[in-house]
């Protein structure tokens, strides 16, 4: 890839990115699914899931998705703002997937009984 706007080192960033919140959205929706959007811990994502459901989930990450990329933008840090949203998102993927794999271990041991 030829360096510039382009460079090799954004487009692992973007693509990290992606992914990251395609799993957020993933692993967001279960928990909301296996416990209720009262455990959705950001008051205005719970408003909009409570509202449009898994519709809003997706407005709400792509608006959040676009601003980061404009603040990098219009900060000439475009990376940099990626790669703390990447490391601020994995956490966030993390405690969804916590909070999921808790939530199947409950279900489990209801069953069993």
């Amino acid at each position: 890839m030829n360096e510039g706007l382009w460079s090799e080192s954004l487009y692992n960033s973007l693509l990290v990115f992606t992914l990251l919140n395609l799993l957020d959205i993933v692993t967001t929706y279960n928990v909301v699914k296996k416990t209720s959007t009262e455990s959705e811990a950001n008051p205005i994502a719970r408003f909009i899931m409570q509202a449009m459901g898994l519709t809003g989930l997706f407005i709400l990450k792509y608006l959040c998705m676009g601003l980061i990329v404009l603040i990098g933008f219009i900060t000439n840090a475009l990376e940099t703002s990626i790669w703390i949203n990447n490391i601020i998102l994995s956490g966030v993927v993390a405690w969804n997937s916590y909070i999921n794999l808790k939530e199947h271990m409950k279900e489990k041991s209801r069953t069993k009984k």
